[in-house]
């Protein structure tokens, strides 16, 4: 697995937990178990895309 993926991956499931558990149980509100299901592939999806986005930009920054 390439380094993005796993940094990508990693940043998504912690946003998710982050956001779909912790805020939500700090808040008092329940946890609902479809909004989790539809919310796990987005944040990987989301990470998957930010950690690219993150490697392309830092490659372009060690060449100047």
């Amino acid at each position: 697995m390439k380094s993005w993926m796993k940094f990508g991956l990693i940043w998504g499931v912690v946003m998710f937990i982050i956001l779909n558990i912790i805020f939500p149980l700090v808040d008092g509100e329940k946890i609902i178990v479809k909004k989790l299901l539809l919310f796990l592939p987005l944040w990987l999806v989301f990470g998957l895309i930010f950690g690219y986005i993150s490697q392309s930009r830092k490659k372009k920054m060690d060449k100047m």
